[in-house]
């Protein structure tokens, strides 16, 4: 793996460790993370008072790629609820609810991260 596409999977990683650490504080239960098909990939599956939410989670190492977020277009938002249905009909979902979030993480040296979390984007 060249060394970009490496800095890149660990800055991912983090983020989505730092994701899952904020929403377990706000009481929801993930269930599974980076769960693949070969139509795409989920990075964080939880459960949130009832509905089974898919979490798109974008990281960055500062502003110079824009902000976090400006990744996420509304044709990813409906192809992750796609992903989404699927990933409830595998695992026999019973959740009252399918829902779309995203959080934009921006890690800053000697800051801590900012995360922004945007619920129900599809």
């Amino acid at each position: 793996m060249n060394p970009p596409a490496a800095h890149n999977q660990t800055l991912g990683s983090r983020g989505e460790s730092i994701a899952a650490d904020y929403l377990e504080e706000q009481g929801y239960r993930i269930v599974d993370r980076n769960w693949r098909t070969r139509h795409g990939e989920l990075d964080l599956i939880a459960i949130d008072d009832g509905a089974l939410v898919a979490i798109e989670v974008k990281t960055r190492s500062g502003s110079g790629y824009g902000h976090p977020l400006e990744a996420i277009t509304a044709r990813k938002a409906d192809r992750l609820k796609r992903l989404l249905l699927d990933w409830a009909r595998e695992y026999g979902s019973r959740a009252r609810g399918l829902r779309v979030d995203a959080i934009g993480i921006t890690l800053s040296p000697g800051a801590e991260p900012r995360i922004e979390h945007l619920r129900g984007i599809s």
